[in-house]
């Protein structure tokens, strides 16, 4: 049995890269949290927010630098690896035009929005281009479906990320030192992955502007724009909000609200990578195997699904003891948020997926405008909970995503040619309400054992319902 598992795990690429992608993201997050745990029992919530809104502010303004050319490089690439050379000087050139004009768009912010001081700024703008720069790489790695290269990177940035964190004195990490170590931790991170990348491939990564080339960039924009779209209304659903909870509750809630975040990294981060690793495999089976991209997207589906309410029902359920073991008492008041936020991710996994999926058989256009659609009917919810601070920001993503998440399965239906029934759509829809509904039900004073129990019982019935229901159907994918 376990040679027979070992063989189908060589043998096919996506539970490879699967596998190699949760492995180096479940240790980077690992520590990751770890690293924010120590940060946040040594600052004050308001310091801690601090922190956070530096990393928000290189977060929004990579994401506006790098002009959404990611997802294209990363597809042109696993559909034809013959033109790998001019893809990433075609990229390469715009890089630096969006890094540009990035660098000016935060030069401007932070003019009329002066948050800290100008060396905190200037450790923000050398982040963001070390974070533009390691998106570069690693479009290379996985568009040639290397995810090992990424893996290896991550990890090694984060265990001396880690080990100088833990290893320096407390008295020494000051808000300013520790995003200096942060900043140092993504140019090592860049670096890295260059020198691994001249190793490990045969492509070097130019900048070019001859004639062939302007056509090549322009081609390039053209393709990515929608992405580009979909990118800044993320950012203006997800990233922006946070900013408003700065202005409208101050800088405080946004550690509160962080706290959350970072608790729920294990769950996102294992349906981000499982998108990832999807990605080029439903791009390649849209085109070549219509059938059975059919079965892979609803199998996608079933496990996001059972996965997210497995995640969030457990969170939900012990959000007080883990707020307070991992964080302590002082940012007890965010395990509701925690909760709410539990449940967003949840829900957001399927948007996601179906987001990859769009994305993957070149609807890119359709779902840049229905990131439009979606983004203003929340920024208008999200301004209003940001006003009340984090539980209630949290709130409002979760009302939001539900939703946008009906948008989603009307514009897909159209789009996988109705092969998948509207009743399939409502069995996972109707899952995830009876267990958000019932999760808050359950009172968090319930002694420990009985949630425990309570627990066990519940994974217990779910799993049944998946073999019942689903088995035969995933027995029969992965022995093909």
């Amino acid at each position: 049995m376990i040679a027979r598992i070992t063989s189908i795990a060589k043998n096919n690429v996506f539970l490879k890269n699967f596998s190699v992608l949760t492995f180096s993201s479940v240790l980077t997050q690992f520590l990751t949290m770890i690293i924010g745990i120590k940060i946040a029992r040594l600052l004050s919530p308001y310091n801690f927010g601090m922190y956070n809104l530096l990393q928000l502010h290189v977060v929004i303004f990579t994401v506006i630098a790098t002009l959404g050319i990611r997802r294209v490089i990363i597809r042109n690439i696993a559909r034809d690896k013959t033109n790998i050379e001019g893809l990433l000087k075609s990229s390469m050139t715009l890089r630096v035009i969006g890094l540009t004009f990035a660098v000016t768009a935060f030069g401007v912010y932070y003019y009329y929005f002066q948050s800290y001081d100008i060396f905190l700024f200037g450790l923000v703008i050398l982040s963001m281009l070390m974070m533009v720069s390691f998106d570069h790489f690693d479009s290379l790695a996985f568009g040639l479906e290397k995810m090992e290269l990424s893996g290896f990177v991550n990890i090694i940035s984060s265990i001396c990320w880690i080990l100088v964190i833990l290893l320096l004195p407390d008295e020494y990490l000051d808000i300013t030192t520790i995003f200096i170590i942060f900043t140092f931790y993504t140019i090592f991170k860049a670096l890295l992955f260059f020198i691994i990348i001249r190793i490990r491939t045969k492509f070097s990564i130019k900048l070019n502007t001859s004639v062939d080339e302007k056509n090549k960039v322009s081609k390039l924009v053209s393709d990515s724009l929608p992405f580009y779209y979909l990118d800044l209304f993320t950012l203006l659903s997800m990233q922006i909000p946070i900013l408003f909870l700065e202005f409208r509750s101050g800088t405080e809630e946004i550690g509160y609200f962080n706290i959350a975040s970072k608790v729920l990294l294990p769950i996102s981060l294992i349906v981000n990578t499982a998108l990832s690793a999807i990605f080029p495999i439903i791009a390649r089976l849209y085109s070549q195997n219509f059938p059975r991209f059919i079965t892979i997207i609803k199998l996608m589906f079933i496990a996001i699904c059972l996965f997210g309410i497995s995640g969030a029902f457990a969170v939900t359920l012990f959000r007080e003891e883990i707020v307070v073991l991992l964080y302590g008492e002082k940012y007890l008041s965010s395990s509701l948020v925690l909760s709410y936020q539990c449940w967003y991710v949840a829900f957001f996994s399927i948007v996601c997926l179906i987001g990859t999926i769009l994305g993957a058989i070149d609807r890119q256009k359709e779902l840049s405008y229905l990131a439009l659609v979606c983004t203003l009917i929340q920024v208008p919810l999200l301004w209003y909970g940001s006003k009340f601070g984090a539980q209630y920001l949290s709130a409002a993503f979760l009302v939001a995503t539900v939703i946008t998440l009906g948008l989603h399965f009307f514009v897909i239906n159209n789009y996988v040619k109705e092969k998948i029934s509207f009743s399939f759509y409502f069995t996972i829809s109707a899952l995830m309400a009876v267990g958000y509904f019932l999760s808050l039900q359950l009172s968090p004073e319930i002694d420990l054992i009985y949630k425990f129990l309570f627990l066990i019982i519940s994974v217990a019935i779910g799993s049944i319902f998946l073999y019942t229901r689903y088995g035969k159907t995933i027995k029969e994918t992965f022995a093909k």
